[in-house]
């Protein structure tokens, strides 16, 4: 039976997982489309949404992050009717079993400028389809069998595996939060499944103060030169409240 989670775990967005093209070589359903879509030029309050087909072996969790990047803007009638089960029914028929659960993740909207690839399963050709929906293949993500999915739990700080740039503009807002330690996470995607009115416009006057954990801070501020965040390998990430993502960047002011 398929297990009914319809989260809006930032930490899934964009791949925020492990990349590994030597894990995907085995991947390769047939019939499925293998043309990855372009990324668009500027990204910001770019809207995408995911579907994350799991599947279980040797007590291994692995979430097959699907994303809209560069096939579509997630149209929200159609992103309506995909529920959990049309994921796993859709993932099964394309890569021969083994999904049991999944989760439907969005819509979401990219606070950024623009995203480079530095190789992995960001460039994976696989594609998924869902109810006439096309996604591509960004990430996997491995837990231990019934463990909790990186993102799930706000606050918590999770350390992810990646190979991004992420890049923004000089002259742009960043919407941080600053942990107890003071380290700094900038916001790489908000979403609207939480706070359905929650714009770009406002996330300068809708921060989380009123909810936030002792010591964590949130501030917008704007660029002065381009600020370009890298994930060389591993990074970590945390969700706040509303459940938008944010990435350590520890060249931040304090």
């Amino acid at each position: 039976m398929t297990s009914a989670r319809r989260l809006t775990t930032a930490a899934l967005a964009a791949g925020a997982l492990t990349l590994c093209m030597a894990t995907m070589a085995g991947i390769s359903p047939a019939g499925a489309a293998t043309g990855s879509g372009a990324v668009p030029k500027e990204m910001r309050d770019y809207p995408y949404c995911e579907v994350i087909p799991d599947s279980v072996a040797a007590g291994v969790t692995t979430e097959h992050v699907f994303n809209t990047l560069g096939f579509n803007t997630c149209p929200s009638d159609t992103w309506a009717t995909i529920t959990e089960q049309s994921i796993v029914d859709a993932y099964n028929a394309a890569y021969g079993g083994g999904a049991t659960s999944a989760t439907v993740n969005g819509r979401r909207h990219w606070v950024l400028d623009s995203i480079q690839s530095n190789g992995g399963t960001t460039s994976s050709p696989d594609t998924l389809t869902v109810n006439g929906m096309e996604f591509g293949l960004k990430a996997l993500l491995t837990i231990p069998a019934g463990g909790t999915a990186i993102g799930t739990d706000i606050y918590t700080v999770s350390t992810v595996q990646r190979d991004t740039t992420y890049i923004f503009k000089a002259g742009r807002k960043v919407y941080e939060l600053i942990d107890p330690k003071g380290n700094v996470y900038t916001m790489q995607s908000y979403t609207t499944a939480v706070a359905p009115k929650l714009t770009l416009k406002r996330l300068s006057k809708i921060g989380p103060y009123d909810k936030l954990p002792q010591g964590w801070r949130y501030r917008a501020r704007t660029l002065s030169q381009d600020l370009n965040l890298t994930a060389a390998g591993t990074t970590q990430i945390v969700n706040d409240y509303l459940r938008n993502t944010f990435q350590i960047n520890p060249s931040a002011p304090k």
